[in-house]
């Protein structure tokens, strides 16, 4: 398949313009701005074009960052840029190294911060989780959750023989 220069991936802006968003979010204070700035930003991380102006510009930094921060709305949009990267198998081990920063949203009591949590371990684990101390936060998560979504992800996540992890 031949690509034409109307291919987003040959436009030569696309780095600029997510480096400017980057840049833009560390200047202002304005809250709502960075709320769309990171909405933007984890939206563009789904685009694996995007995924090695990504690399150069750390936002994977920002996304893990995000994940501890007092805004509820940005620490769901960091967890959400989060799962978007780890399709990308560099950015999956990378996030798999910083569990640290990823267990604690298992505590989440906002269903879209906890959902996404989930999906990024599924993403990061497709086998199973085979630490007994995360499958025992998992199935405590089971028996007291009432959502439908969060409950598959969970069935999901514990279902598969993790006897070979």
């Amino acid at each position: 398949m031949k690509r034409s220069r109307k291919d987003p991936i040959y436009r030569p802006d696309r780095f600029e313009y997510l480096q400017a968003l980057l840049t833009e979010y560390c200047q202002t204070d304005n809250v709502g701005d960075k709320h769309e700035i990171v909405a933007n930003l984890a939206n563009f991380a789904y685009n694996p074009v995007n995924h090695g102006h990504f690399q150069k510009l750390n936002l994977l930094d920002l996304f893990l960052d995000l994940t501890d921060d007092e805004d509820l709305d940005l620490r769901r949009m960091g967890v959400m840029g989060l799962v978007n990267l780890s399709v990308n198998p560099h950015y999956r081990s990378k996030i798999s190294q910083q569990s640290e920063l990823i267990l604690p949203l298992l505590q989440s009591h906002d269903t879209e911060t906890l959902i996404s949590t989930l999906t990024l371990l599924y993403y990061l684990h497709p086998e199973g989780i085979g630490d007994a101390n995360i499958r025992r936060t998992l199935e405590e998560l089971n028996s007291k959750s009432e959502c439908s979504r969060t409950n598959n992800l969970l069935v999901l996540l514990l279902r598969t023989d993790t006897s070979s992890s």
